[in-house]
């Protein structure tokens, strides 16, 4: 959400709508805004409409500074909505649910889980796969490119998606702590931030489109060219 606009007696915001998401819409204040301080910071609170729906959220902006000037900033809203965690059938139930938990993760913005889910998401496609299930995951992936099951651009995916789940699941010494053995080189990253977080689980959306999604679509469309009987 975004503070649109702020009047007298009024504001508006804008962005996703917890009724009809993932739709964008613009919220105009219906009531009075209740105006309070908290730490000498200004808040309004108000019951604000979705001109898209009609339906009401409770809606609080503060007045505050943004990085450039003092301005009012959105705070918070209810209710939040959900997370949409649809995924396609086309995808096996084990490796679809294991996505869905990822989708809903990064909603509540737990970014370790969602690359650990993922990864998950993408064993769990290794072994539907025919991969070996004794062996590491990073050997799963490499078999399922040597037997031509995934393409080599789809093994280089899956192998970012498998890292990102490392990186998730497991901390990296602070080397600022007086004390610390442990000698990093610049350049990895060292936590799941949202940037990242959103472009793990569009890496699994690939991987899974091309190896399930894909090829249940391809047979329901024939663009040959229709024979000719000679008379």
């Amino acid at each position: 959400m975004k503070v649109s606009s702020v009047g007298d007696r009024s504001f508006t915001l804008r962005g996703e709508c917890p009724f009809c998401c993932p739709t964008q819409a613009v919220f105009q204040t219906v009531t009075t805004p209740f105006e309070f301080q908290v730490n000498n910071v200004e808040h309004l609170v108000a019951v604000a409409r979705c001109v898209a729906c009609h339906e009401f959220i409770l809606a609080m902006i503060k007045h505050g500074w943004d990085g450039e000037t003092n301005r009012w900033l959105y705070l918070l809203h209810y209710p939040l909505g959900k997370p949409n965690d649809s995924v396609s059938t086309a995808v096996p139930e084990a490796i679809r649910l294991d996505f869905q938990e990822a989708l809903r993760c990064q909603w509540v913005k737990a970014y370790n889980a969602t690359a650990e889910m993922c990864r998950r998401a993408v064993e769990s496609t290794c072994l539907d796969l025919g991969a070996p299930y004794d062996k590491v995951l990073e050997v799963m992936i490499d078999w399922l490119e040597e037997k031509r099951k995934i393409t080599p651009a789809l093994k280089d995916v899956a192998h970012k998606i498998r890292l990102s789940g490392n990186r998730g699941a497991h901390p990296v010494p602070d080397t600022s702590k007086p004390g610390t053995a442990v000698v990093i080189a610049a350049g990895p990253i060292l936590k799941i931030e949202p940037d990242h977080a959103e472009a793990i689980v569009s890496f699994t959306r690939h991987l899974l489109e091309h190896v399930y999604i894909i090829p249940q679509k391809l047979p329901q469309f024939d663009f040959s060219k229709p024979k000719v009987t000679k008379k």
